[in-house]
């Protein structure tokens, strides 16, 4: 750590670093267990050389969803360019998986009851954000439909093509399911604050219960955005869905249609990050849907 940064970090948690331990976990940034001279620990994260710095974003999320919902999210300690430091959630990992899926099930349905302000539909964020190291586009739509469409699908899914990780083949197909999305996709659901990236490996577990949620992505959106990601990424155990459904009853066509057209999302985000296997997984869900 440059000693600048050293500086004005210790004097703004009023304690020397004595200590620093690796963390694992951090696909884009280099995170480190800091101990103070007073026995606190804190988190510091800082982007790679060759990823974007993200942590400005990073910290208006999280300091949005501490602010908007009761998300148990690492408080915002410390953020200045490539760096940001975060409270400490000690978690030992899962000691009773279907009490934890239970514990997420709570949190997360209480995240998605947060509405955005005004009684007009409201999908997106009013400012861009990242998923992982990739931008995300936020801005607003009063189309649910419309939004998913250019915000997310093809949005996503022209940046795959560009980098040349989509088939230009499978990219026409993209566009042919993307101009008939009217006929899947409502256009006025609920809006619900959304985590994002939202999966086993971005909570922080501790026993039988969840203690923190990390690397968001937030917007404003449907709902099931965020459960088609878990079904994707898995890492709960299956009793999760039951539990959510006795605070937000689940649509039945979720599972029909939109579940896995949702689940396109965060394949392309896969797809233009690693390309591979998640290409087979997308053209999969485009056969499926007899495009």
């Amino acid at each position: 750590m440059a000693g600048s940064i050293r500086e004005k970090l210790e004097t703004a948690l009023g304690a020397a670093i004595v200590r620093s331990k690796p963390l694992s976990g951090g696909d884009i940034a280099d995170v480190s267990l800091l101990t103070l001279a007073d026995e606190r620990q804190v988190v510091a994260k800082r982007p790679r050389m060759d990823q974007p710095d993200t942590t400005a974003v990073e910290k208006m999320m999280l300091k949005h969803l501490a602010s908007k919902s009761s998300l148990p999210v690492p408080e915002v300690l410390f953020q200045s360019k490539g760096i940001l430091v975060l409270s400490y959630l000690p978690n030992s990992g899962t000691a009773n998986s279907a009490a934890v899926a239970k514990d997420a099930a709570r949190h997360i349905a209480g995240l998605h009851a947060v509405r955005p302000k005004g009684n007009r539909p409201f999908f997106g964020f009013n400012k861009d954000t990242y998923i992982g190291p990739l931008p995300q586009q936020n801005k607003p739509s009063d189309n649910w439909c419309v939004f998913f469409r250019e915000r997310r699908l093809l949005a996503m899914a022209t940046s795959c093509a560009r980098t040349g990780r989509l088939p230009s083949a499978l990219m026409t197909r993209i566009e042919n399911l993307a101009a008939q999305l009217d006929d899947f996709l409502p256009a006025t659901p609920v809006s619900s604050l959304l985590h994002g990236d939202l999966w086993a490996g971005n909570m922080l577990m501790d026993g039988d219960h969840v203690v923190g949620f990390i690397d968001p992505a937030i917007s404003y959106g449907h709902n099931e955005m965020d459960l088609a990601f878990i079904d994707l990424m898995g890492g709960l155990d299956p009793v999760f869905f039951d539990a959510y459904t006795e605070f937000t009853p689940i649509d039945a066509d979720f599972f029909k249609d939109r579940k896995s057209i949702y689940q396109l999302w965060p394949l392309l985000v896969h797809v233009r990050l690693f390309g591979g296997g998640y290409v087979n997984q997308v053209e999969q869900i485009i056969d499926d849907l007899g495009f």
